[in-house]
């Protein structure tokens, strides 16, 4: 198990010392390193992630609260969440295809213009879920629209984390842990965005409002925020890292094949992905429907993810900061353990009805057990990775285990609560999960 320095990788050793913190490299090649520089490049990655989760977060709140309705109307209610759940599974199936290409066009050709082209498909075609027609205008052809647009979300998804971490964390030596932070805490201000969206929506409009006209407005407002993030990513510069790799000429012609031949740490990666994605999405998605069928009204499910997200907004560079001192590993692990303890406890807070405690026990699921986890996971990911070959490796097992943990996971709680009619079994995988994300946190190695 290793925590290394995350330091300037164009000069070898490329991972220095056993301090995350270490300072680098006094001036990164390839560009300018001066504070405005990281600056820019943080600030460009930040809210470009923000904007793109934002679009891909809004579809998973519409899945639990309206696009049973709107697209499976002829469905009896579990069937309609279970499709519904199904088609938001299918973002997660496109996101290691995307994530390919991405890992291949950055390790190749560069960090900047691969995040330019993900954040550009995701709000095109996030605006173009908001156009759609409903299964009452023209039949089974919307839900055929809807996975199509799902697959292009996912498939730019796929591509973006590893890439805005890559640009952040290249950009200037020293302090990985609070600038990997910052962009986890971007991933959360997204949820909080494309949450409130549907806050709003439902506080101001009655049901008939929201179902036919309603639901599209954050959908529609995404390609305005997308231009703003396309704007900024294009004043930031190339990763002086990547820059340095071009200037000589030692990029990877293959990068894929380069960095699947020391697979272990693109499993480790998996692992921990697919163990921390299951309990986060089982608790920002599935709990939603399921507590909507307990008669728990909306507001109670959005107000816990608005505030969990709000607390890991400001967590997150704060648990990167820590996994310096004390190691990513470590702190990833009493992490994961944390979620597998307190999935009990989730079910039963949820079964009380109490919309106080489970605002409170959502909350610190999300805003503090499950950033924990989170909050190093750029610092530490980058660190097991060559710069010739990073952004692929660190696609490559993220986004596989985004497949496992977030696109089946609701989908398969659904069906074990519809099947067994309880919600342990649902406890039970949480607890599973955690367990393999721990096995993953144990198996990596310096690169």
């Amino acid at each position: 198990m290793s925590d290394r320095a995350y330091v300037d990788p164009a000069h070898p050793p490329t991972m220095l010392g056993t301090d995350p913190g270490a300072p680098g490299p006094s001036a990164p090649p390839g560009g300018d390193p001066s504070p405005d520089r990281a600056r820019r490049a943080v600030a460009a990655a930040s809210i470009g992630t923000a904007l793109e989760w934002y679009d891909f977060f809004l579809y998973g709140t519409a899945a639990a609260l309206v696009f049973p309705t709107l697209f499976f109307p002829g469905e009896d209610p579990m069937t309609g969440v279970l499709l519904s759940f199904a088609v938001f599974a299918t973002g997660f199936l496109a996101r290691p295809l995307g994530g390919l290409a991405a890992g291949y066009l950055g390790d190749r050709f560069g960090r900047r213009s691969t995040l330019l082209g993900t954040l550009l498909v995701m709000g095109i075609a996030t605006s173009l879920i908001g156009l759609l027609p409903t299964y009452a205008q023209v039949g089974a052809l919307a839900p055929v629209l809807l996975v199509l647009l799902r697959l292009a979300q996912g498939a730019a998804t796929g591509g973006e984390w590893g890439g805005a971490v890559l640009l952040a964390l290249e950009s200037a030596p020293g302090r990985p842990g609070v600038r990997g932070g910052l962009i986890q805490s971007a991933l959360y201000v997204g949820l909080i965005l494309g949450n409130l969206a549907f806050v709003v929506l439902v506080a101001v409009l009655d049901e008939q409002q929201l179902l036919t006209w309603g639901w599209r407005v954050p959908f529609l407002v995404s390609i305005v925020l997308v231009g703003v993030g396309v704007y900024l990513r294009r004043r930031v510069d190339e990763s002086p890292e990547f820059t340095a790799l071009l200037e000589e000429r030692r990029t990877s012609r293959h990068p894929l094949g380069e960095v699947l031949q020391r697979p272990r740490n693109v499993l480790a990666v998996f692992l921990v992905r697919a163990g921390q994605n299951t309990t986060f999405y089982l608790v920002s998605v599935f709990c939603l429907s399921y507590a909507a069928g307990l008669g728990l009204e909306r507001w109670v499910t959005l107000t816990a993810l608005l505030l969990g997200a709000g607390i890991a907004v400001v967590a997150c560079p704060v648990w990167g900061r820590i996994g310096e001192r004390v190691g990513s590993a470590r702190l990833t692990i009493a992490a994961l353990a944390g979620l597998a303890v307190i999935a009990v406890p989730l079910f039963l807070a949820l079964d009380t009805g109490s919309a106080v405690l489970v605002i409170g026990v959502v909350a610190l699921v999300i805003g503090v057990v499950n950033t924990a986890a989170d909050g190093v996971q750029p610092m530490w990911f980058a660190s097991l990775f060559d710069a010739r070959v990073r952004y692929s490796g660190i696609t490559i097992g993220r986004e596989a285990g985004a497949i496992v943990g977030g696109g089946l996971s609701p989908l398969l709680a659904a069906w074990l609560v519809a099947t067994t009619g309880h919600w342990w079994p649902v406890a039970a995988l949480m607890i599973v999960a955690a367990a393999l994300g721990i096995v993953g946190a144990l198996l990596t190695r310096k690169g």
